[in-house]
């Protein structure tokens, strides 16, 4: 594992849409160069065609700086931010520098096709192997890429996603922000370059607020994307419908959540009876509240 510093004078964000900038956190970050500490790692499977499009766009709109760093790939370093490409995400066992999180560009890929920006925690959960969550991470690129999407009108569904998929073995939060889910949305300007803004965003400025994993639903989880986008609530870890839920899996989730987990969110209509009583039961006995969807939604007032 590698520390690094680089020698640099003040590194601004650069972009032709000023009016776009304006209204991204990230424009009042800090603009010296991380010494000693630990990065924030983006990264991008070398085959991945999705990745590598919005990497290419995370160096033409942020002023990256090349650096020689042994054992990693075409490193480029803005503030205390990596961004750089691996041979396979999915397979990474550990890390080439001391990274304190991973967010990852990559393609989503579905037989419908349609195009969709996506955010998600990795976990095998029918293996029981879980990625470490970070839920304020997961808020701010969501909050983003829907923001992106509107400003660029750009016709792509944004959601969160249940858990799924690979690497599972890295001891620093893991987030996946997709664009897909076909070989056209792959290559789509600017798709790459709101899921750039977003990763951006989620790397600099994560949003907190109460912590939650969620339960039920589909796998592209609606209920939950809603909650996340209009509520105070973030949540890392979401368990679907298809799955079946017992205390151990769920003390991992809890586990494999940066921060901890103080809600247990259930998408009430997405559930039957039995899950919703064990997973109730549960949430009792580790000392998380479980709470029905809309009744976030409610007290939001939506």
């Amino acid at each position: 594992m590698y520390n690094f510093c680089l020698d640099s004078a003040k590194i601004p964000l650069i972009s032709s849409n000023e009016k776009l900038l304006d209204r991204l956190t990230i424009f009042k970050l800090p603009n010296s160069l991380n010494c000693g500490h630990d990065m924030k790692a983006i990264l991008a499977s070398a085959r991945d065609p999705a990745g590598q499009n919005v990497i290419a766009k995370l160096l033409e709109l942020f002023d990256f700086k090349r650096a020689n760093i042994p054992n990693v790939r075409e490193a480029h370093v803005y503030d205390d931010v990596l961004a750089t490409t691996v041979d396979s995400v999915l397979q990474l066992t550990s890390l080439p520098i001391a990274a304190e999180e991973v967010i990852v560009a990559s393609r989503h890929a579905s037989e419908s096709e349609k195009p969709t920006l996506t955010v998600h925690a990795p976990g095998e959960i029918e293996k029981r192997k879980l990625a470490v969550a970070s839920p304020p991470t997961i808020k701010s690129a969501l909050k983003s890429l829907a923001r992106m999407r509107d400003e660029f009108g750009l016709a792509y569904e944004v959601s969160l996603e249940a858990t799924h998929h690979g690497p599972t073995k890295l001891d620093v939060p893991v987030t996946f922000v997709e664009v897909g889910s076909s070989q056209r949305q792959w290559q789509d300007e600017k798709a790459a370059e709101a899921a750039a803004y977003a990763i951006m965003e989620a790397a600099t400025a994560p949003i907190e607020g109460r912590q939650a994993m969620g339960f039920g639903g589909p796998h592209y989880a609606p209920r939950h994307t809603d909650i996340v986008l209009r509520t105070d609530v973030c949540i890392g870890h979401i368990i679907p419908k298809y799955v079946y839920v017992d205390e151990g899996l769920v003390r991992s989730a809890v586990e494999r959540t940066r921060g901890g987990v103080q809600l247990f969110v259930l998408d009430w209509k997405g559930l039957d009876a039995s899950a919703r009583v064990k997973i109730m039961k549960i949430a009792t006995k580790i000392g998380a509240t479980a709470v029905r969807g809309h009744e976030l939604m409610k007290e939001a007032n939506i």
